[in-house]
């Protein structure tokens, strides 16, 4: 078949010498310190064309550094250079309900500078927009050792559906936002570019980037904390779906006959069920009853201020009606991730959240429920694991978004 002439060569071949960037970039990223005849090698390009791109790479872009010589079996040591992520830098946002999480860190992921503020939950939108933007400023000044011109954007990681056509949060139960425009509210007071996603795809994305996932294809961070979420790679990438809604692990169904009503207005969903949330509400609801607990001391006997760390702490101690509530909403995740497991075969599943912090009564109970119920055989047992950077996991994420956007030369 005969192949038809490009009507834009020159647009294809600027094309395709980004493509190639793209590749010389993420090699070495992956394998430096490397030289530039082992990029050749691993690359297929050839070396006039690695060549060309490396330099571009030292003295445009300023993505790569040269950082001596190699060893050599005979002939002159080749000169090896490596991702310049010491030099460049992002700042990520964990945007809370209760706090807001900033840092300013270089690409390879090291923190240089975390502020942390109150968020204005009853203020409205636009008020934790006007606390954002103030937070972003403060961040990108005061370092002599930072170049503004070198910080290459802002990534925010937020609880919510974000609809990934139309680059809005188009609901957040953690925030009463209804098609809110993060990008609008910020691009008067801020000079970089910003990105933002759902905070538990984010989770994943930095475990994919920085964390356990650097060396996985497939796998799967499940985010347990006041809701229930899951950031699922596949093939190395970020499972987004048509509008960027996958992963709302949160709203599956488990109980069917339940009369426990979720935020999304639905009957049985996991979140309703099993978030740290629910384990509250539900220990506050057998105490309200008159059942006896060590639940009793531990709030003071104010019933409202039972919190989920409360439950496991009590669990932990041996408390009948904690462990009740507790092993319960563990049984009903391990169900949860099981399916997730069927479904999607992943090589690991790693677990964060507020939740996730009680430790081995956590996981311990998790692990015991996926083993009773994923179809997998016991020889093939899905490893899990608590979140590479624990209360870290959304900033790192948020890090990610922005290194991506870097390593694929949108910049």
């Amino acid at each position: 078949m005969k192949r038809e002439k490009s009507v834009h060569p020159k647009a294809d071949a600027l094309y395709i010498n980004k493509l190639n960037k793209i590749k010389v970039l993420g090699l070495i990223r992956e394998t430096g310190p490397v030289s530039r005849a082992n990029i050749v090698k691993v690359s297929g390009l050839s070396a006039p064309t690695v060549t060309r791109i490396v330099d571009g790479l030292i003295h445009d872009e300023k993505l790569v550094v040269e950082v001596g010589m190699g060893s050599s079996s005979g002939g002159r040591p080749p000169l090896l250079i490596k991702f310049n992520g010491e030099q460049n830098y992002v700042i990520g946002i964990d945007l809370g309900a209760t706090f807001t999480r900033g840092a300013l860190s270089n690409l390879d992921g090291k923190f240089i500078k975390e502020i942390r503020i109150p968020t204005r939950l009853e203020s409205g939108f636009n008020a934790i927009m006007e606390d954002l933007s103030d937070l972003i400023n403060r961040l990108s000044i005061g370092n002599t050792r930072v170049r503004k011109q070198r910080i290459f954007g802002v990534g925010i990681a937020v609880a919510g559906l974000i609809n990934k056509r139309e680059n809005l949060v188009e609901y957040s139960p953690d925030f009463d936002w209804y098609n809110v425009d993060i990008l609008i509210a910020l691009e008067k007071s801020i000079e970089f570019p910003v990105i933002f996603d759902n905070v538990t795809r984010l989770m994943a994305l930095g475990e994919l980037s920085y964390g356990a996932g650097q060396k996985l294809q497939n796998f799967i961070c499940v985010n347990v904390g006041y809701g229930i979420g899951a950031g699922i790679i596949v093939d190395g990438k970020l499972l987004m779906g048509a509008d960027g809604f996958a992963g709302e692990f949160g709203h599956i169904t488990v109980e069917t006959d339940s009369d426990i009503q979720c935020s999304c207005k639905k009957y049985g969903c996991l979140e309703a069920l099993a978030s740290g949330r629910a384990i509250a509400l539900t220990a506050r609801s057998r105490l309200a009853r008159g059942q006896s607990s060590l639940l009793v001391e531990l709030c003071e006997g104010d019933v409202d201020k039972v919190t989920a760390k409360m439950v496991a702490d009590a669990a932990r101690n041996g408390d009948e009606l904690a462990r009740n509530v507790f092993y319960r909403a563990m049984e009903y995740i391990g169900i949860g991730i099981s399916n997730l497991a069927n479904i999607f075969n992943p090589e690991l599943v790693t677990i964060g959240g507020g939740v996730s912090l009680a430790g081995d009564i956590f996981f311990d109970n998790i692990r015991k429920s996926v083993d009773k119920n994923i179809m997998q055989p016991t020889s093939r047992k899905v490893e899990i694991l608590p979140v590479a950077f624990g209360e870290n996991a959304a900033l790192m994420g948020a890090f990610a978004l922005i290194l991506h956007r870097v390593l694929n030369l949108d910049i």
